[in-house]
C-alpha cells in the first residue's frame, strides 16, 4: 500500500519538476520533496495520528482491528501508516524522476523531435518519459524491496 502511493505521488510530481524546470512549479516540488526527506517516517506517522485521529477523529489512534473486521476497516486501519512510509519515499523517488526526466530532455533525440515540429507536451511524453523510466522503474524495485 506504501509503494502503490509512493508511485502515485512521485512520478507525477517528478514529471511536472522536470518539464517547468526552473520555473515555480519545479522549485515548490523540489522544496516539498527535500521536506520530505527531512522529515523522519515516525515523526511524521505521530503528525498524522494527532492530526486525523487527536483533532479530526477520522481514523483510530493505533491498532488493527484484523481482516475478520471486514476489508475497508483494515485497509482504512492501514492508510495513514502507509503515508508515514510513503512520504520519504515518494520524495527521493520525484526527486530522482525529475533529474531523469531532465536528462533525458537534454538527449539529442529529443531535440531533434522538437526541431521536426513535434509539441513540447508531445516530446515530453513521447520520447523524455517512456526512456527516462527505465532507471525509475529500476529505483522503484529497490525501493519495494526495502519495504
Amino acid at each position: 500500500m506504501a509503494m502503490v502511493k509512493t508511485v502515485a505521488i512521485a512520478l507525477p510530481l517528478g514529471i511536472h519538476a522536470a518539464s517547468k524546470h526552473n520555473k515555480p512549479g519545479d522549485v515548490l516540488v523540489m522544496g516539498v520533496s527535500q521536506l520530505g526527506i527531512a522529515i523522519p517516517n515516525f515523526w511524521f506517522g505521530i503528525l498524522l495520528i494527532l492530526f486525523f485521529a487527536v483533532y479530526l477523529g477520522w481514523a483510530s489512534a493505533g491498532g488493527f482491528p484484523g481482516w475478520e473486521e471486514g476489508v475497508l476497516d483494515g485497509l482504512g486501519s492501514l492508510f495513514l501508516p502507509a503515508i508515514a512510509l510513503a512520504l520519504v519515499q515518494a520524495a527521493i523517488l520525484a526527486r530522482f524522476t525529475r533529474s531523469a526526466v531532465l536528462d533525458v530532455l537534454r538527449e539529442d533525440f529529443v531535440r531533434t523531435a522538437r526541431a521536426k515540429g513535434l509539441s513540447r507536451r508531445a516530446a515530453l511524453w513521447g520520447h523524455a518519459v517512456r526512456n527516462a523510466m527505465i532507471p525509475v522503474v529500476t529505483v522503484m524495485g529497490l525501493q519495494f524491496s526495502d519495504r
